[in-house]
C-alpha cells in the first residue's frame, strides 16, 4: 500500500469506494440481480454516498434503525424505507413528521405490541394518514418481536384498524452466526419454522423481510424472502469467518499513529475507545493488517497500548492499519470517512446519520 498519509487524519477511517461497489455487486449476484429481494440496512455506513451507490445499482428498498437514518434515506430520494424499530413516544411523533415532510418516500415501521399499534392508529387517524406496518417476529434472538404463534391477534387488530396496513412480516435472526455454513443453514431453518407456519396460516401476499448479513447466505436461497443485510457494504473482522474467501472484502480500514513507545515491547497508538467499538473484549476489537501477531492490551479514552514484541524497528509517527472487529458502531464514532481512490486521498464522506437527528 503506497498511500501518502501526510494529509490523512488519525485516528480515522479510510473507505475504498471500489470495494464497496464490489460488495454490493456480490450481494446482488446472490439474488440473481433481483433488487426487489433486497432491503439493505444502512446502520453500518450511515452515509448518503453509499445510499446512492446502492440506488445506482437498482436497489430501491431499505431498512434503518433511527429516524436520522430514515431521513437520510429520504434525502437520498429512496422510494421505500422500513424503520426497524417499534415507533413509540417522541419517535412516533418524529416518524409522523417524516411521512409528512417526505411524501416521495414510502415509510413503514415495525410493530409487535397491540397497545403500540393502537397508539399508531390513533395518531395516524388524527393526521389523516395511513401507516404501513411490518409485524416484528421473535425467531430466537429474544431482543424484540412477538412469537410467531402469538401474532395472529395483532395482525387481526391491524386489519381492523382504519388507518393501519399490514405490509409485511419481519424476522431478524442476528443470533445465527454458526461458522460452518451447513450448521448455519440448519440453525436458521430450525429457528424460522414457526415463522413459516405463520406465513402459511396467514396465506396472504405480504413482504417477508428476513435476516441480516450472517444469515444472508441462507435466506438468499429462498425466492420469497426479502433479505436485509447491512454490514456487507463495509464488512468487518467479526463476520470475516462467515463468508467464503474472495466474496466480501474489507472496504473500510481504521488507521492510527504511533504516539509513544512506553516500554521495550509495547507501543501507544492514538486509538482510544472513542475511536473503535469497545463492546468486545480488549483483544477482540481490531485486527492489525500488517502485523497479525500484535495484540491490543488496553485502551483509555484516546490511547491504545499494543504488545508488539520488539519495537526497536518501529518509529513514532508511523501509521498503523487495522480492521475493526465490529464496523457498525465504529463508523458511528467518526464524523467522516476519508475516501481513498487509486491509493490517493480524494475527499470525505460525512457520516450524516451518526447523530440521532438531522432535521426531524
Amino acid at each position: 500500500m503506497s498511500i501518502d498519509y501526510r494529509s490523512i487524519e488519525s485516528p480515522g477511517l479510510l473507505v475504498y469506494p471500489d470495494i464497496v461497489e464490489k460488495n454490493i455487486s456480490y450481494v446482488l449476484g446472490l439474488v440473481d440481480g433481483d433488487t426487489s429481494r433486497l432491503r439493505p440496512h444502512i446502520k453500518t455506513h450511515k452515509t448518503q454516498e453509499v445510499n446512492e451507490m446502492m440506488m445506482r445499482a437498482g436497489i430501491y428498498k431499505f431498512k434503518c434503525a433511527t429516524i436520522a437514518e430514515a431521513e437520510l434515506l429520504a434525502l437520498s430520494q429512496a422510494k421505500d424505507v422500513l424503520l426497524s424499530m417499534q415507533a413509540t413516544g417522541t419517535t412516533l411523533a418524529r416518524f409522523i413528521n417524516l411521512i409528512q415532510n417526505y411524501p416521495a418516500t414510502r415509510f413503514s415501521c415495525l410493530i409487535d405490541d397491540e397497545n403500540a399499534a393502537a397508539e399508531i392508529q390513533k395518531i395516524s387517524k388524527h393526521h389523516e394518514l395511513h401507516i404501513d406496518l411490518f409485524v416484528d417476529l421473535n425467531v430466537g434472538m429474544n431482543r424484540t418481536g412477538i412469537l410467531p404463534e402469538n401474532a395472529l391477534g395483532l395482525i387481526q387488530f391491524i386489519d381492523s384498524a382504519s388507518n393501519l396496513h399490514l405490509k409485511g412480516l419481519h424476522a431478524y435472526d442476528g443470533h445465527v452466526r454458526d461458522e460452518n455454513i451447513e450448521t448455519r443453514k440448519e440453525h436458521a431453518e430450525k429457528d424460522l419454522k414457526s415463522f413459516r407456519n405463520l406465513v402459511n396460516e396467514l396465506n396472504r401476499d405480504v413482504e417477508l423481510v428476513v435476516g441480516g448479513t450472517p444469515s444472508f447466505l441462507v435466506h438468499c436461497l429462498h425466492p420469497t424472502y426479502v433479505c436485509s443485510p447491512g454490514t456487507f457494504v463495509f464488512f468487518d473482522a467479526g463476520y470475516a469467518t462467515l463468508f467464503p474467501e474472495n466474496s466480501l472484502d474489507f472496504a473500510v480500514e481504521l488507521i492510527a499513529r504511533i504516539i509513544s513507545k512506553p516500554s521495550p515491547s509495547t507501543i501507544c497508538l492514538d486509538l482510544g475507545h472513542k475511536s473503535v467499538a469497545a463492546e468486545n473484549p480488549i483483544h477482540n476489537r481490531v485486527r492489525f493488517i500488517d502485523h497479525p501477531e500484535w495484540s491490543l492490551l488496553s485502551q483509555s479514552e484516546e490511547h491504545g497500548i499494543v504488545e508488539v514484541g520488539n519495537q526497536k524497528h518501529i518509529q513514532v509517527g508511523q501509521v498503523i492499519r487495522m480492521i475493526p472487529y465490529h464496523i457498525c458502531p465504529t463508523v458511528a464514532l467518526h464524523q467522516s470517512l476519508q475516501v481513498i481512490e487509486n491509493e490517493k486521498f480524494t475527499g470525505l464522506w460525512e457520516v450524516k446519520a451518526r447523530n440521532r437527528k438531522i432535521t426531524i
